[in-house]
């Protein structure tokens, strides 16, 4: 299983390389619209518990409700700044959005949808600088749920109608790198000299 120190030795050990790049793109239209924003904001307090995280390890499972929700894998490297106020503020990366039990999914849970990502915490660090970056949904999640670290934020809704509508728009304003559907309609660019084009 990929843990903190299996991934910093692998950057010890590739220090020296080009480092893996992970894809990031926001799109600025939903990023500014605040009206947006504000009704996002009020229907997640309005239908949703208050969000609660967990470090992402195997053995979190018995920590998860047994109930429908919205869920994310967030990565959250370790600086900190410290501001004026003598708090310290950090970055935090959306990885991926997922949903469990919306409608016509009874069975489905937040604890067992977590069971299903076990198998990709256990993926080898050493891939991120030794392979490609896969394409496929499950081959990414192996990829990429390797990096260190790594929270799971989860909040339960009993509105099972309403949750693929609330998961729908974080994909669409956070546009998380693993998640392949659900993301904005991104302009594409023409690359610049030694530099990839942007995907649309």
């Amino acid at each position: 299983m990929a843990t903190p120190d299996t991934v910093a030795r692998a950057v010890n050990r590739h220090r020296l390389g080009a480092s893996p790049a992970l894809e990031i793109q926001l799109g600025i239209t939903p990023m500014l619209d605040v009206p947006a924003h504000q009704v996002l904001q009020d229907d997640l307090e309005r239908l949703a518990s208050p969000w609660e995280r967990l470090k992402a390890t195997e053995g979190i499972v018995d920590a998860i409700p047994d109930e429908p929700g919205l869920y994310m894998f967030v990565w959250s490297p370790s600086i900190k700044l410290t501001m004026a106020d003598r708090t310290a503020a950090s970055f935090h990366q959306v990885l991926y959005i997922g949903h469990a039990g919306g409608a016509g999914q009874m069975g489905n849970t937040l604890r067992n949808r977590y069971r299903d990502y076990r198998k990709h915490l256990r993926g080898n660090p050493e891939n991120l600088w030794t392979r490609e970056p896969p394409t496929n949904r499950e081959d990414r999640l192996t990829h990429y749920l390797a990096l260190r670290p790594l929270e799971y934020w989860f909040a339960t809704i009993d509105d099972r109608s309403m949750i693929k509508n609330l998961e729908d728009r974080l994909l669409h304003l956070y546009n998380p790198p693993i998640n392949i559907q659900g993301g904005p309609i991104l302009r594409g660019r023409i690359a610049s000299v030694g530099k990839p084009a942007l995907r649309s």
